[in-house]
């Protein structure tokens, strides 16, 4: 098992979650701040998550060679370093290039597939969100560029899967460690950036989706390895998927879920409204 790199961007050091002051068996965490409270022995760049750590890696390319894998979560991510480390085990010992850990079912999410499945242990996806995603270094590799002068780097998850190895089976969600995110989304990020550094990052989403030539996505498992161990696809996967988030329904605090969004989890089935990822 290699050690994974956290890099966690905080507005201060002082104000960095617990999990993200602790160096766990697993990983070794570093914060980046991105406020203008500064603590010199912690890295600094004023702006959003994804400008932040390219600067990071421009002035400390040694990282790199120093970690194989890099997990780069949002500061109100509530875990347990016991958690994290769970995560990047499996996260490694299935050779995932590109993963995250679920969300918690009462969690404020942005897509339904990224909220825990009680049936699985993990299922491979097309998809891993920017909130918390685990990158192997060769996809990092690739990735940072893009990261360049995009503080929030919307879009730049609807095509970094194809940065990988093999996408279908190198990218996964993993259900059995899940993880909280309870801060309303479309608010912090975007108040934030616009008045301290007038940038609006639906502009720079259009910006990104257009240079990149990005095609919207929706995301999809097509495969999995259920609780107990045992590989599904197809039809056994929407069956699961289905009945898992049935059996939770009255755990799913965002919004209540209807038929329809039930049914979007089986082969084929065409989504109507493709996620508004901002």
């Amino acid at each position: 098992m290699n050690k994974t790199l956290v890099i966690c961007r905080v507005e201060s050091a002082h104000k960095a979650p617990v999990w993200a002051k602790t160096h766990g068996g697993y990983y070794d965490c570093l914060l980046s701040q991105y406020g203008t409270e500064i603590d010199p022995k912690h890295h600094h760049f004023i702006g959003g998550k994804w400008a932040g750590i390219y600067d990071l890696f421009t002035g400390s390319p040694e990282l790199l060679e120093r970690y194989e894998y890099f997990w780069l979560p949002d500061d109100d991510i509530e875990t347990t370093p016991e958690e994290i480390c769970k995560f990047l085990f499996i996260a490694q010992s299935e050779g995932f290039q590109l993963a995250q850990p679920a969300l918690t079912p009462s969690s404020v999410y942005a897509y339904r597939l990224t909220v825990s499945n009680p049936r699985f242990k993990f299922r491979k996806t097309n998809f891993v969100e920017l909130m918390l995603p685990l990158l192997h270094r060769d996809v990092l590799e690739k990735a940072l560029p893009f990261f360049a002068n995009r503080h929030a780097a919307l879009g730049i998850d609807w095509m970094w899967h194809r940065l990988t190895s093999n996408p279908d089976e190198d990218i996964a969600i993993v259900d059995c460690v899940p993880m909280g995110h309870h801060r309303p989304r479309k608010t912090h990020l975007a108040m934030r950036m616009r008045q301290n550094h007038r940038i609006d990052i639906m502009k720079e989403r259009e910006h990104t989706m257009r240079e990149l030539d990005i095609q919207p996505l929706v995301p999809r498992a097509h495969a999995g390895c259920l609780a107990n161990g045992r590989a599904v696809k197809a039809s056994r996967l929407a069956f699961e998927t289905i009945f898992g988030y049935w059996s939770i329904r009255n755990k799913i605090k965002q919004r209540r879920w209807v038929l329809d969004n039930y049914l979007e989890f089986l082969p084929l089935r065409k989504i109507r409204n493709i996620p508004d990822l901002s």
